[in-house]
């Protein structure tokens, strides 16, 4: 099986476990030079397992919308939040310490175009959550629970200011 490892340009999480993400950008190379094109997968794919790191022992959740969109693939799923390693996955997003996907794959054909493989078909087995991946065009921008959070200690932060400006 091959692994494409990629960093999302968006991926959210919830207070419920619920993500989401875009586990492909389409157009641009990974660092080994993949590159896989739109209408590569074999779509409808249902229930992928949500991995950690590509190990198979580490079943955090599934993944039950993949969809293909003009920008990737992108994919939904859910943690497994009775799980000790899912809660701590979560807790790793919502601290930016865990940034990325990365989808595990088999190659049903391609082609070589100098340093790059260009994917016209290939079988979804996974996609994994993962610490350091190789899209260089693809990163997690924003959680929501973390994006309140911060939200909230920037208004306490300038709610603090103003009252040691009304003490003077």
């Amino acid at each position: 099986m091959d692994r494409l490892d990629i960093q999302t340009k968006q991926l959210a999480v919830d207070e419920d476990g619920t993500i989401e993400g875009i586990a492909w950008p389409y157009a641009t190379p990974d660092r080994a030079g993949d590159i896989i094109r739109k209408g590569a997968l074999r779509l409808p794919v249902t229930e992928l397992p949500m991995l950690r790191n590509h190990d198979t022992d580490a079943l955090i959740g599934l993944w039950t919308s993949i969809e293909e969109r003009d920008d990737g693939l992108h994919v939904k799923g859910r943690l497994d939040l009775k799980s000790m390693q899912a809660r701590g996955v979560r807790s790793q997003i919502l601290t930016g310490r865990l940034n990325g996907l990365s989808i595990g794959f088999r190659d049903r054909g391609s082609t070589r175009s100098g340093r790059n493989r260009i994917l016209s078909a290939i079988e979804l087995v996974e996609v994994s959550i993962v610490r350091e991946p190789s899209h260089p065009d693809a990163r997690i921008t924003h959680s929501k629970s973390f994006d309140a959070a911060q939200g909230i200690a920037e208004a306490i932060n300038r709610a603090s200011q103003a009252m040691k400006g009304l003490r003077t």
